[in-house]
């Protein structure tokens, strides 16, 4: 009896396009379906609580699923366990600052012939911040890299631009991929229904070697102390124009605060405990936002931080990885009905927990 394959999609996109929201909204579309989702950068949910062993760790949540962390190998790793689970598809979300031709080569590897003759690769989607696209194509060349290699082109959040600019995203993406499919949505609301097209039948750009330089680098805040959120919010506000993206998680007065700023918007939403407050910028400017980050601290919150560069953001995609179920009853019951299960990933490097987005 010949085995079913299991279908395989790479969801791509800067960062604060929407790709996790997307996939939230895929979950929640399709209850009854089990899909499998390995992360190349968490997002922000609680971890404290996972244990380690020697290779990898085991949780039992309270749902009965399972959360898990790897050290090495760990795209192999979680496919293979994907693979055992047999989810009825499987998306790999690739880090918004990564090449999907990373990824694509690991897919294609002598090394992981025998895991991947179980999946069938369906293509590569690539998420569109429609608010920011105009000066990240301009500023980051990463962006057109990723539209590139893609077969599909979702152009997200379409509810925040008018409908010239919408076309003129469009045009812009035709000149890039002439090749794919482009569709809009806003939300990350875009329907499994756009996957029963052969996304292959749109050819990409010629293989190349994936791109490591010319990334945007980021630094890292940490603090131990109870934050003032309006102070944050003023701190926050001055490094916008300076930055890609905000994300962290802060305790504040009230408890801890999930942090995400993309473009203008600064969203805020109730998360699990951390040991620490956290903020990551994503730097238009390179290290040098480290100097007026230090001081705009101390002139307007005054506790004691660490903050630390990350030199080069592409070590976010270090293979050390987390497995587990994404939808905590207790996180995300707010959101989802309980009956929703999949398997998750997490692949992040070994020196940062930045969140995926």
């Amino acid at each position: 009896m010949l085995e079913t394959l299991i279908p395989l999609y790479c969801l791509t996109g800067f960062v604060g396009s929407g790709k996790t929201t997307a996939l939230l909204s895929i979950l929640r579309q399709n209850p009854d379906k089990k899909i499998g989702v390995i992360f190349t950068e968490p997002p922000l949910l609680h971890r404290q609580n996972i244990q380690e062993n020697e290779d990898i760790s085991i949780e039992m949540l309270d749902n009965g699923s399972l959360q898990c962390s790897c050290s090495e190998d760990a795209l192999a790793q979680a496919l293979a366990y994907m693979h055992r689970c047999q989810p009825e598809m499987v998306f790999v979300e690739v880090s918004g600052l990564s090449d999907p031709v990373h990824v694509k080569k690991i897919l294609e590897s002598e090394e992981n012939a025998d895991l991947m003759q179980h999946y069938a690769v369906q293509g590569i989607i690539c998420l569109i911040d429609a608010d920011n696209f105009m000066e990240q194509i301009q500023d980051v060349e990463m962006v057109g890299r990723q539209l590139c290699h893609c077969h599909l082109a979702v152009i997200n959040k379409a509810d925040l631009v008018a409908p010239e600019l919408l076309g003129m995203l469009k045009a812009q993406i035709h000149r890039i991929n002439p090749d794919c499919d482009i569709v809009s949505c806003s939300y990350g609301g875009f329907s499994l229904e756009l996957l029963e097209h052969d996304l292959l039948s749109h050819p990409t750009s010629e293989e190349e070697d994936a791109d490591t330089g010319s990334m945007p680098d980021s630094i890292v805040l940490n603090c131990d102390h109870r934050l003032p959120r309006d102070k944050v919010v003023a701190f926050i506000e001055r490094f916008i124009p300076e930055t890609y993206r905000i994300k962290g998680f802060c305790l504040f007065e009230n408890g801890w605060s999930q942090v995400d700023v993309v473009g203008s918007r600064i969203h805020f939403a109730p998360c699990m405990p951390h040991s620490s407050s956290r903020l990551i910028f994503i730097s238009k400017i390179g290290h040098a936002l480290s100097k007026p980050l230090a001081e705009s601290w101390e002139e307007l919150i005054g506790l004691p931080m660490q903050l630390h560069d990350e030199p080069d953001a592409c070590r976010f995609l270090r293979l050390c990885s987390i497995c587990f179920t994404f939808l905590l009853p207790h996180l995300y019951n707010a959101v989802f009905p309980q009956s929703i299960r999949f398997a998750g990933f997490f692949i992040f490097g070994q020196n940062t927990h930045l969140t995926g987005g």
